[in-house]
């Protein structure tokens, strides 16, 4: 009787420790992966980060660029308006120099 009892005992003893193990485990397992997911998280959020310094960088470069622009380029409205005045001012000039010619001429 007092063997049935230690056998038992020592059984409940075991599986005390198998059923602890096997928490520690699990926890183990769940504690390994929960660093995982947050080694992730931060690499998600470090690219986020990086990512969002180059779109601040390329807004800013492409503020400067539309506030360059006027500078350098004329756009094709102001051409075509600008060229049609120097057409006009060259056929005034034209007819001028033609009149010039016909009084020269005559004289």
């Amino acid at each position: 009787m007092e063997g049935d009892i230690l056998s038992g005992l020592m059984r409940w003893q075991v599986s005390v420790w198998a059923i602890g193990a096997l928490l520690g485990a699990v926890a183990l397992m769940a504690r390994g992966f929960a660093n995982r997911l947050m080694r992730e998280i931060d690499q998600r959020f470090e690219r986020l980060e990086s990512m969002a310094a180059e779109i601040r960088r390329i807004d800013a470069e492409l503020t400067g660029l539309r506030a360059e622009l006027p500078l350098h380029y004329i756009r094709r409205e102001d051409h075509i308006r600008d060229m049609s005045a120097i057409t006009i001012k060259l056929d005034r000039i034209h007819e001028m120099l033609l009149m010039i010619v016909k009084e020269t001429r005559h004289g």
